[in-house]
């Protein structure tokens, strides 16, 4: 097979440079380095990858309307960038007939505003790994459009059972406890709204969910204009796999509902929801995103931030250096001031 350099970094994707002193590739973003065999062999391993996921039908070819270069997606991806000119790229087919949002909530934030808040949140973290917002770095800050079904339930929720009271009195020698029994029987017209379920399987939902609520009156009416510029991705859960798990969470709710307020204690029974009507609705939302990938450990840190509000998640890289030096030097001042109290007592 003829063999196609790659020269991003197999590490963290940024472009790299040859340095002649090292000779050697030097990624500028994680300071990782590679010999041209060792890049040669990991493009061979790529290539071969992605012509199996393109027989698969896991990889799509499109071609850019800009410059006309190729670009090879994953099954997932609405909208990108063109590698070559840098382009925005909407993929059409992905936001379309039955894959067309019917909402999105479009960025309230701008790149500039999103880095900022971004800083301002990494200072407040003495021991996180500088790398990890270093300019070069910050250059990876992505907005992401991910997809989520929302969803709204309305129907019958009933209760029938039995609860019970129990009193105690004291009366002279005796102590007197009463029970009595009753019989329950509730029914109720129930409405929950906007439960909302990740659309797209390889997200990482703690992550994803670390970041709601957004305000969803604020959602718009799709149109693809709003993906040019950004990253998107395209669902992958169908609508009756978030409709499951909704119904699913809805009917733990019943019990508690039907039972509440009424007194008694002990209850036992059987509960029932009838749905009389749901509603899926399937949109995008917005997301200020940042991998860093750990130079020593190949540890990936993710960091997302709400696109909207600017509420933030994620796990931070600690600078071990810093950690240790912190502490030594804390345990070196506290050493210090025994000693130095050690001796004014003698």
């Amino acid at each position: 097979m003829a063999g196609t350099m790659d020269f991003k970094c197999p590490s963290c994707g940024a472009y790299l440079e040859f340095d002649p002193g090292k000779n050697a590739f030097v990624c500028g973003y994680c300071g990782s380095e590679f010999t041209e065999a060792q890049l040669q062999e990991y493009s061979e391993r790529r290539q071969e990858t992605a012509e199996k996921e393109k027989r698969g039908g896991r990889l799509k070819e499109y071609h850019c309307a800009n410059c006309g270069a190729e670009i090879v997606t994953g099954e997932t991806t609405a909208a990108t960038r063109c590698y070559f000119c840098h382009n925005p790229v909407v993929i059409t087919d992905r936001v379309s007939a039955e894959y067309a949002p019917d909402g999105v909530i479009p960025f309230a934030l701008t790149e500039e505003e999103a880095k900022e808040l971004f800083r301002n949140y990494v200072k407040k973290h003495w021991f996180v790994d500088r790398r990890f917002f270093s300019e070069a770095q910050m250059e990876n800050f992505s907005g992401v459009y991910y997809p989520y079904w929302i969803g709204d339930i309305a129907g019958e929720g009933t209760f029938d059972g039995e609860g019970k009271t129990v009193s105690t009195v004291t009366t002279g020698r005796w102590l007197v406890t009463t029970t009595k029994y009753y019989r329950l029987e509730r029914r109720g017209q129930l409405i929950f709204r906007n439960m909302i379920r990740k659309a797209l399987t390889q997200a990482d939902r703690q992550l994803s969910d670390g970041i709601h609520p957004y305000e969803l009156s604020e959602m718009k009416k799709f149109a693809a204009g709003y993906l040019s510029g950004f990253l998107a991705e395209k669902r992958d859960v169908e609508r009756s796999e978030a409709s499951d798990d909704m119904m699913q969470e809805v009917r733990g709710y019943i019990r508690e509902m039907m039972t509440r307020e009424s007194g008694l204690s002990g209850v036992t029974g059987t509960e029932t929801f009838t749905p009389t009507e749901t509603r899926e609705r399937y949109v995008l939302l917005p997301a200020w995103v940042l991998t860093y990938t750990h130079e020593a450990s190949g540890r990936v840190f993710y960091y997302m931030m709400n696109g909207q509000n600017g509420k933030v998640c994620g796990k931070l890289p600690i600078h071990w250096g810093k950690l240790l030096a912190a502490a030594f030097g804390a345990g070196a001042a506290v050493a210090g001031l025994l000693c130095a109290g050690g001796a004014l007592l003698w």
